[in-house]
């Protein structure tokens, strides 16, 4: 069973920190410093309740302790999910990478107690910077963690994740209709989960215990898509050698969601107007009708106003379907989502195959991070699921991903090649760090500020420094 987190911020601190940086943590968390990285470890397996971070600086006897990179493994296995924050005296940027590619939360270029005042006052502000992401960090996962706890008590589990503005928008929406019996039209690019929403809102109504049908409208003809939803009387066309009852029957009390709906031509259109109207419907070849009990949730990713403007589609029954609306945005305008995604479908992925993973590796998350994803969610599942499969080690790293994608994250790879200058590189990761943050905090500087352990003037005065004051 998993151990429980301190309920006070807490750090465990390992090795020799100088004075002025110990006492500016100590100044804002409970913090536990052990010089002995051994003993630090011992200490950290015996804990009832695990510290919010880690934090590894300098090891004083070569002889007896661990490296930065051991002692990283041994608190990985300890303690898996607190973040760790490396105190380091490497400036190459080849090793800053390869210990992030570790599974570090974040690194400082740690200073010399025999540096002047500025140095070492630099050195805390980083300190306490990459400290407090490390403990906010680890606060919204065991947020996060207690949500899903709560809903799966209260039956209330989707399978819809993400954590950003926008994602939070449609739940909020599924929540408001799904008591209702209103019509609701979903709509977004391919693959942004637009059933996963159907099927929300369907879950979370009073219909969740009857049965939830779908159908792909664009995969069929128009006469097959007509015979799967309505039924067909045997002879009806060629092929119709049994009667069939059609999904509008199966579907009972339940919801009836059809995809692609953009895609049927006129007179399915006006079948199905006349479902929503008089709620009946007639089978294929018959001649009578039948009531029709269900829910309907139609979804689309091509443009149905514009389509009604133009003629190709009805304009009453858009209005018939539009009676509540919900839009899924695609993942390149939600890519804080993409972390919680793409672990979510590691663990699924891990499921079906067999595999045993930890994760993924920072070096590949932030080539997930910087791709574009034309195919949206859809996509991300199937590369994860690639990773998965072709990972040698216990997490998924920059090799395990496809060309086109470490293509996308160009940028990535520059940092750790080895030929890049280390400021290029800082000034790389800082520049990521920042703009998470803004993206966030939705814009507001302030917040975002607040979220890093810095002043806004500072954070101003770094984001023009970066090129990034018009973000």
């Amino acid at each position: 069973m998993p151990r429980p987190i301190q309920q006070t911020e807490t750090i465990l601190m390992t090795s020799g920190f100088i004075a002025p940086a110990l006492r500016a943590v100590e100044r804002r968390w409970r913090v536990r410093d052990i010089p002995c990285q051994r003993e630090a470890l011992a200490v950290l397996k015996r804990m009832d309740r695990l510290p919010h971070a880690v934090c590894i600086g300098r090891t004083i006897d070569v002889g007896d302790d661990l490296n930065a990179w051991d002692m990283l493994r041994e608190v990985q296995a300890a303690a898996p999910g607190v973040p760790v924050v490396i105190s380091t005296s490497q400036r190459s940027p080849k090793v800053i990478v390869d210990l992030v590619r570790g599974g570090a939360f974040d690194y400082v270029v740690e200073a010399n107690p025999v540096d002047d005042e500025g140095e070492i006052g630099r050195y805390t502000e980083d300190l306490v910077l990459a400290l407090s992401r490390a403990v906010e960090m680890r606060r919204v996962v065991l947020e996060n963690e207690q949500l899903r706890h709560d809903l799966l008590r209260q039956g209330l589990s989707h399978p819809i994740r993400g954590c950003s503005r926008q994602i939070r928008r449609v739940l909020d929406l599924v929540d408001k209709v799904a008591p209702t019996t209103a019509t609701v039209l979903v709509t977004g690019e391919s693959g942004t989960g637009k059933e996963l929403v159907a099927r929300a809102i369907h879950e979370a109504s009073g219909r969740g215990t009857e049965p939830f049908m779908a159908l792909n409208c664009g995969s069929f003809s128009e006469q097959l898509v007509a015979s799967e939803l309505f039924g067909h009387e045997r002879g009806s066309f060629t092929g119709a050698d049994s009667d069939r009852a059609g999904l509008m029957r199966e579907a009972g009390a339940g919801t009836l969601f059809l995809d692609e709906i953009s895609t049927v031509g006129g007179a399915f259109q006006t079948m199905l107007l006349r479902v929503l109207e008089q709620r009946v419907a007639r089978p294929v070849g018959g001649s009578r009708d039948y009531g029709v009990g269900c829910r309907f949730i139609a979804a689309a990713n091509a443009d149905l106003e514009r389509m009604v403007e133009e003629g190709a589609f009805r304009g009453d029954l858009f209005y018939r379907l539009n009676v509540f609306s919900i839009h899924v945005p695609p993942l390149r305008e939600r890519c804080e989502d993409i972390p919680v995604l793409a672990e979510y479908f590691v663990r699924g992925a891990c499921s079906e195959y067999g595999k045993t993973l930890r994760g993924i590796g920072p070096g590949a998350l932030a080539l997930l991070e910087k791709a574009k994803w034309p195919g949206n969610v859809r996509q991300l599942r199937h590369a994860i699921e690639r990773a998965v499969i072709v990972a040698e080690g216990d997490m998924i790293r920059p090799e395990d991903l496809e060309e086109r994608i470490r293509g996308v994250g160009g940028e990535a790879q520059a940092v750790g090649d080895g030929n890049s200058d280390y400021g290029a590189a800082m000034g790389e990761f800082e520049r990521g760090l920042i703009s998470r943050a803004l993206a966030m905090a939705e814009g507001n500087r302030s917040a975002a500020a607040r979220a890093l352990g810095i002043k806004r003037s500072r954070l101003n005065y770094r984001l023009r420094l970066l090129g990034l004051s018009d973000t």
